[in-house]
């Protein structure tokens, strides 16, 4: 893995910067993207600010990133709105400002990509349960990642032999959220086949058996500890 670089967005989330801190300590160079600097500069980590409520914002990063390290060897598309709103208290900002950071970046991210130009071997996009389980007030955001699972599938056919595949993501143990969401927790360890939330460490192992493995793409990888085949009658 050495010298090899990745981009990671949303980069300042709790995933995305435990994914940084993972490369990182595999001697990858890191790009790391967020909607602003913020984050603290590491030995071998650079750091991008982007809007991708902006039209146009994805494919401008992959230019500017690919000028950084020569090309572009891995892409991790992590950021995501989650806004929570039932469908009759929706604006049409909101609505738009969600599918684009959540699915219209990435498509702008994959159209440049697709050029050849970054000589990217792989694109891991980070999807949700929520794409294929229905929630109240969480329409628009289930809507994009069911969109993002079937981008990742049509791009694979598209942009080969770039491989294109998804982890499909269920509740990530993050600190605080016990506290933030005690019924939500009870509830998924109580349905969860494993009875546990998942971990970032979960999330590094599928990353690093789909950029190592390199026979697999079109793949959308569901790490949930067994709730999607959990009974829901």
């Amino acid at each position: 893995m050495k010298n090899k670089t990745v981009l990671i967005t949303g980069a300042s989330g709790h995933i995305g910067s435990q994914l940084v801190s993972h490369f990182l300590g595999s001697s990858w160079n890191v790009i790391g993207v967020a909607n602003n600097a913020t984050m603290a500069p590491r030995e071998n980590l650079s750091i991008i600010a982007s809007d991708f409520t902006e039209v146009g914002a994805g494919q401008k990063l992959i230019v500017e990133a690919g000028k950084l390290h020569g090309g572009i060897d891995l892409v991790i598309n992590n950021a995501a709105r989650q806004d929570v709103a039932l469908l009759q208290n929706e604006d049409p900002k909101r609505i738009h400002d969600v599918i684009q950071v959540n699915l219209g970046a990435i498509a702008e991210i994959y159209s440049e990509v697709a050029s050849g130009k970054y000589m990217t071997e792989s694109i891991i996009n980070l999807s949700s349960i929520e794409a294929v389980g229905a929630r109240p007030g969480h329409s628009i955001y289930a809507s994009t990642k069911a969109a993002l699972e079937a981008l990742t599938k049509s791009a694979a056919q598209e942009i080969a032999p770039i491989r294109s595949n998804a982890i499909r993501l269920g509740l990530i143990y993050r600190e605080g959220i016990n506290e933030a969401w005690p019924t939500g927790v009870a509830a998924w360890h109580q349905k969860s086949p494993l009875e546990r939330l998942g971990t970032v460490d979960d999330i590094f192992r599928a990353v690093d058996f789909l950029w190592e493995s390199k026979w697999t793409t079109g793949t959308v990888l569901t790490l949930d500890g067994g709730m999607s085949v959990s009974a829901n009658w």
